[in-house]
């Protein structure tokens, strides 16, 4: 296959390698491409129960380039994976005039929360291209060096792919396990993607509970806030973590009357079993919510980014923190909430804070998402769907649950 990896972030040089290591032709389409070396991309592999504990993977690869027209159009697979998902929209507008939509290619994304499905359908419009998604990062990583080198800090013990039906009918699990070398790929759907817990479970409330009361400009003292987001984790976050995972539970209890028959949506949504089944003997502690995410070693490396400022340091609100789950995530979960009619008292307030530190207006005092900046967030209802659509989407006539 020809597999072309939109993004140049985390998780692009570890999929890159991994693709190349199965057999496949690999392209990387970046903005940056000058600070790629397309004949030495690789990962540092730091979880001894991945890849049979070898420490590092290194694969030269067919091209890195910011042209579409140089990558897209013989690509077999296309996975955005090295980009924040708020940049899901643009970019799949942008790689749409290069590809055949007469011919069966997969398009997927690393994440497929925030409804990946409902954004692609808008954004290329009719095809014959099938969407997927991994339903979690695969690993928990970083960057050593850009452009070069990524960092597992810890792989999933379990992975869901997300297709449209949710039955894989196009068969991309096939391609999928060789190169992720996971052969324990199950399957599942987009709104159960949607709703599983992940970033937007996760950072939103740690953050609300370490910085809701904060005015948006006063420093902090660096030795008063804690660095590591998860293993670091405190009182009033931990609070807040319970509660987004009762709200979301929740969401999910209420779609399953509507969708009885939907498998996906019958899993157990909770924070607790979501992180425990992913992540198994990598946590130390699994005695509730809280302790497995505190103990998790593969979220130990994970940090909270903050600028330095004459009187110490403030959290940086250009981050995917605070830019990415608010408008794809909080606001695409509130959307729901209210077609369904359930409140959700956190997630109201959280967005309310959220949207205040970054000058941005999507709930309103209607209860709904309808602000100036609406237009910004993933939002079901302003892509036509209700509540009876939301399981399909709008390419739901295309593709029915086998």
């Amino acid at each position: 296959m020809f597999i072309t990896v939109v993004g140049g972030g985390n998780s692009t040089p570890i999929f890159a390698a991994l693709a190349a290591e199965a057999g496949h032709q690999v392209a990387i389409l970046t903005r940056r491409p000058a600070e790629w070396d397309k004949n030495d991309v690789g990962f540092v592999n730091e979880d001894t129960g991945y890849m049979g504990g070898k420490t590092e993977l290194r694969r030269s690869i067919a091209m890195v380039t910011a042209d579409p027209a140089e990558c897209i159009p013989q690509s077999d697979l296309i996975f955005l994976a090295g980009i924040p998902i708020h940049n899901n929209p643009e970019v799949l507008k942008n790689i749409k005039p290069h590809m055949d939509m007469s011919k069966k290619v997969f398009v997927g994304s690393i994440c497929a929360y925030g409804g990946f499905n409902w954004v692609a359908a808008d954004a290329l419009g009719p095809g014959e291209y099938s969407l997927f998604g991994t339903q979690l990062i695969p690993w928990c990583c970083g960057t050593k060096v850009y452009g070069r080198t990524g960092v597992v800090f810890g792989a999933k013990r379990l992975l869901r792919i997300a297709t449209e039906g949710g039955a894989d009918a196009d068969g991309v699990k096939a391609v999928l396990g060789p190169i992720l070398q996971m052969d324990f790929l199950s399957d599942t759907d987009f709104i159960a993607s949607s709703l599983w817990p992940n970033n937007p479970s996760l950072h939103p409330p740690i953050l609300y509970g370490l910085f809701k009361d904060w005015d948006g400009k006063t420093p902090y003292d660096a030795a008063d806030v804690p660095v590591r987001i998860y293993a670091e984790m405190r009182t009033e976050s931990a609070k807040a973590l319970v509660q987004m995972d009762q709200e979301l539970c929740s969401i999910v209890a209420k779609l399953r009357v509507k969708y009885p028959k939907n498998v996906h949506l019958q899993s157990d949504f909770s924070m607790y079993h979501c992180v425990n089944e992913n992540y198994k003997e990598q946590i130390t502690c699994k005695w509730d919510t809280v302790t497995s995410v505190l103990t998790n070693k593969a979220f130990g490396k994970h940090n909270i980014p903050y600028t330095k400022v004459d009187a110490g340091v403030v959290p940086t609100l250009k981050h995917k923190f605070f830019e990415t789950d608010l408008p794809f995530g909080l606001c695409t979960f509130k959307d729901i909430a209210v077609m369904l009619d359930l409140e959700t008292p956190l997630i109201d307030a959280m967005i309310r804070w959220n949207q205040g530190l970054i000058d941005k207006e999507y709930l309103t005092a209607s209860g709904k998402i309808d602000g100036a900046h609406a237009c910004e967030c993933v939002l079901p209802s302003a892509l036509g769907l209700t509540v009876d659509t939301l399981e399909y989407g709008n390419r739901g006539s295309k593709k029915q649950k086998m």
